[in-house]
């Protein structure tokens, strides 16, 4: 045990040191002045690959990205700015891994330049951003991330898990739910009796909330997957005993999320939750498939949904400019 902690620890400060001397280098070649950041545009200029939409609530969700700006996380970025020039983009979701490998230690660390100020910084993606935390955000200061919000307009992140609504149209409504799924993971890990889930206080947050909502679009969304077939991590059995139990009882539409660094579509039943993973924000992995699985995917991207009263359109879409997969939740 000692070994390992020792083990972790070095590789936590390599990791840390490599980032500080990719900091160092890119700040050395650019301006401390927020407002006079370098715009990065794609260096590939084509026409849009989704409908132009500007009527509908539309938003994107990106998971895994934070990759300190390297060349496969500013792929992304150029795509999702050439489709949010188009379409009207209202906000950006996360679900968590924004910053690789060690997360941040405060809200002055230099990752936050590097990994977001400096990236994201296109005049079509400074809207408001609703993060989630992952397992990488938790090793170092997972509350850096709830505290940069009083630092960035655009960075939205009151608690580790929270909600917030938004109106699709005059007479339609959209809740998200953001959870700290490391949190419950471990929460649950830590219970003497598995079945006691009302010990644990997110749990009691999350139940209380559904079973209270008045919204015709619920959105859920955390880091770790509920049902994934990828060959890296898969199925998170904990999430699958505590939550989806809810899912069920409370009708949610969408459960979305990252940590498996794919594209993946599944459901267990042709009414039930669909449950999209997104992790390939800066990275991807191998894909599998299950009887869950209704389609899957290892590319880079993200996620777009386009919200009306009666429909969310769905696209993957790939940092090589194409449209990976369409879907259309009807209400």
């Amino acid at each position: 045990m000692i070994f390992k902690s020792i083990h972790y620890n070095y590789n936590k400060c390599f990791v840390r040191l490599i980032n500080l001397v990719i900091v160092l280098i890119v700040l050395a070649s650019c301006t401390h002045d927020k407002q006079s950041l370098p715009i990065n545009t794609s260096p590939i200029a084509q026409s849009p690959i989704v409908p132009i939409d500007t009527t509908s609530l539309n938003f994107f969700i990106l998971s895994d990205w934070g990759f300190n700006g390297f060349i496969d996380q500013r792929r992304v970025k150029w795509e999702m700015n050439k489709i949010a020039k188009v379409i009207k983009l209202s906000y950006i979701l996360t679900c968590g891994d924004n910053f690789q490998d060690v997360g941040v230690t405060s809200v002055n660390d230099p990752l936050w330049q590097l990994n977001y100020v400096s990236v994201y910084n296109d005049s079509s993606l400074l809207v408001p951003w609703y993060p989630a935390l992952g397992n990488h955000d938790y090793m170092t200061n997972p509350d850096a991330q709830v505290e940069y919000s009083a630092i960035n307009t655009y960075w939205n992140m009151p608690a580790r898990y929270y909600t917030y609504v938004k109106q699709v149209d005059s007479n339609t409504y959209a809740r998200y739910i953001v959870l700290d799924t490391y949190e419950l993971i471990t929460k649950y890990q830590s219970l003497a009796d598995t079945t006691k889930f009302d010990t644990i206080t997110q749990y009691v947050w999350l139940k209380n909330i559904l079973s209270d909502l008045k919204e015709k679009w619920i959105f859920v969304y955390g880091h770790h997957p509920m049902f994934s077939a990828s060959l890296v991590h898969g199925d998170t059995k904990e999430l699958k005993l505590m939550v989806k139990p809810l899912f069920d009882t409370y009708n949610v539409d969408f459960y979305i999320c990252g940590h498996d660094h794919d594209f993946e579509h599944a459901r267990e039943s042709n009414r039930g939750t669909d449950y999209i993973v997104t992790g390939t924000g800066g990275t991807v992995r191998p894909i599998g498939y299950d009887d869950k699985t209704i389609f899957s995917l290892s590319a880079l991207g993200f996620t777009y949904i386009s919200l009306t009263t009666d429909k969310a359109k769905l696209y993957f879409i790939t940092a090589d400019n194409k449209v990976g997969y369409s879907y259309v939740r009807k209400k």
